[in-house]
């Protein structure tokens, strides 16, 4: 059914990014650009079965207290040219929503797809428009920028790198993975599982088998952000200190603290920042060479 109803362009609405009047264009005809309107979802209860499958439940019906209802600050046009099908146009949709949390604001989310444009709804009649909830989970675990003056600014390192992070969603299940870790982890409601999910995701980038993991990992994430020298060294440590962190969470005697997760999530982000700048996730090879001081 949603494929039908999405079938043309669609309306991603995003949440927790001020843009006023600013617009960007993305490639493949993608504009993101400012917006308002305040998505309810109330709950309404009934209390009796449907006569027949597919009507509609008989009264009374009673209004209850709580739901969904989240402000969309902005909005993401993805024209029925940029891909064919909802599947990969919610791919775009995720590339954008994941280069936002990495490099504007872990913050923004993107909570409803509509099939018309939120300013059209309006004047549109009534239930002429489709919207369906997207991401729109409690985060349980909360990451915010230090400051956030820059926001806007930001958006253009986004506009800049979006082609290459789709290509590398698409070419390479491990930066997927590791994308996909950064993305959802602030909606885990337990932070031990967002700690082995993030590190998961990077032993699958940096470990080239199952033995020595710790220091294997350490080592080579060290070896990719740092260059050679006490600086290397001293991260390694620190890094092998976090996958600690993950090994007693793993085997469920969790002994991180919130400070633990915060770290980590910035090595992966600084990881996924690094491969989509160079756009090149590098191979198990190559990270060994970089330790070895084979290649700069």
């Amino acid at each position: 059914m949603d494929e039908i109803i999405f079938n043309g362009d669609i309306f991603v609405g995003v949440s927790g990014l001020q843009l006023q009047q600013e617009r960007f264009e993305f490639p493949l005809g993608v504009v993101l650009e400012g917006t308002f309107a305040h998505v309810m979802s109330p709950v309404t209860v009934a209390f009796s079965p449907p006569i027949e499958a597919g009507h509609h439940h008989p009264g009374p019906w009673k209004a209850a207290r709580g739901g969904f209802a989240q402000d969309v600050t902005a909005q993401v046009h993805i024209p029925h040219s940029a891909a064919a099908g909802l599947g990969p146009k919610l791919e775009i949709a995720n590339a954008v929503g994941f280069l936002l949390k990495l490099w504007s604001d872990p913050g923004i989310t993107m909570p409803v797809i509509s099939n018309l444009s939120f300013s059209e709804i309006r004047s549109a009649p009534d239930s002429h428009a489709h919207i369906i909830p997207f991401e729109h989970r409690r985060r349980s675990f909360e990451l915010r920028l230090l400051d956030d003056a820059g926001t806007v600014e930001s958006v253009t390192w986004v506009v800049s790198h979006f082609d290459t992070t789709l290509r590398l969603m698409k070419e390479c299940p491990e930066f997927r993975l590791a994308a996909t870790a950064l993305h959802v982890g602030q909606f885990v409601e337990n932070t031990a599982l967002t700690l082995i999910s993030l590190w998961g995701a990077l032993e699958a980038l940096f470990s080239p088998s199952t033995s020595e993991l710790k220091f294997r990992v350490s080592a080579l994430i060290s070896a990719y952000l740092y260059p050679p020298g006490a600086t290397r060294m001293e991260q390694q440590k620190r890094i092998a200190s976090l996958y600690d962190k993950r090994s007693a969470a793993a085997h469920g005697k969790p002994k991180h603290a919130a400070e633990d997760l915060v770290a980590t999530f910035t090595i992966l982000r600084e990881v996924l920042i690094k491969f989509i700048e160079e756009g090149h996730v590098p191979t198990k090879q190559e990270c060994e060479e970089r330790l070895f001081g084979c290649r700069d």
